[in-house]
């Protein structure tokens, strides 16, 4: 029998301006796809930055990891994700950021299947050690070392192959989000606590937890820190901003109750409707 094989490595050059410029490039790409090194070619044409990349190997790969990309028979297309994103919040730049967090946030809960790591996982784990290091900050150095242990804890005695770089290749998506989730002071890197401000995150990682419950969630301890931990804030602090945000919008509603809930109703959004319809169906047995 053959061990799972765990990928805890979050490419430190699968950047937010390349991956949307490739982006931007597979949204005009047939629906049967196209080869890598077409798409290069093209890149090139068109003057696009990613002309300047040697090959577009990695930063593919990184797409397809967070589950935007797949491969067809004539090589890559986007996936439905990517395809329902690109028709609704992925339209415009500062949305396809948010959209990226919030898939690196959640795949590996939406796979359901604990027994493998995969850079969804360790990127979640870099949220948690962020968050929980309070206002002191945490040095990279610092974050491979706690990750490295944990890993070891919940996967048994495997090669954890996670370093500074994997590091970077999550931070570099929590400072790119309209109002960065984090900041550097020296080495030590610090909580913004900012992105509860924006209306798109919160539509995006509602629904990623409502996705888990067939679109009706109870928000007990468990799930509310699920859902704090793509902010970086603290739980409590986060009830409060969800009734206020329910007041505005007709895609979620919020009932008051011990504990509370919050239902999905629907979005004109294709991106939105496919995190709750259809992420959770992939896996259908929720891993407790």
């Amino acid at each position: 029998m053959k061990s799972p094989r765990h990928v805890f490595h979050t490419r430190h050059d699968f950047k937010p301006g390349l991956a949307w410029e490739a982006f931007q490039l597979l949204s005009e790409v047939p629906r049967d796809g196209i080869s890598a090194s077409s798409l290069h070619a093209i890149s090139k044409a068109v003057g696009s930055p990613l002309g300047r990349l040697s090959n577009l190997t990695k930063l593919l790969a990184s797409m397809q990891d967070v589950g935007l990309i797949e491969k067809t028979q004539k090589g890559i297309a986007l996936s439905k994700a990517g395809k329902s994103l690109s028709k609704g919040i992925g339209c415009y730049e500062i949305g396809f950021h948010a959209a990226v967090h919030c898939l690196y946030a959640w795949k590996w809960i939406w796979d359901r299947d604990k027994n493998i790591a995969s850079p969804s996982w360790s990127y979640r784990e870099v949220l948690r050690q962020i968050l929980y290091a309070g206002s002191v900050g945490i040095d990279p150095d610092e974050i491979v070392l706690r990750l490295v242990s944990v890993a070891e804890k919940d996967f048994g005695k495997v090669k954890v192959s996670f370093s500074r770089a994997s590091v970077s290749g999550v931070t570099v998506w929590l400072a790119g989000q309209a109002l960065p989730l984090v900041k550097k002071e020296g080495k030590r890197i610090f909580c913004q606590n900012l992105s509860t401000s924006m209306a798109d995150a919160i539509r995006l990682h509602l629904a990623a937890l409502c996705s888990l419950d067939n679109g009706e969630v109870v928000l007990d301890d468990k799930k509310v820190q699920l859902l704090a931990e793509p902010f970086l804030i603290q739980t409590d602090g986060l009830i409060g901003l969800l009734e206020d945000f329910a007041r505005d919008t007709d895609e979620f509603l919020f009932i008051s109750s011990v504990p509370n809930r919050v239902v999905f109703n629907g979005s004109e959004d294709p991106f939105i409707e496919w995190i709750v319809k259809e992420a959770s169906e992939l896996n259908p047995e929720v891993s407790e």
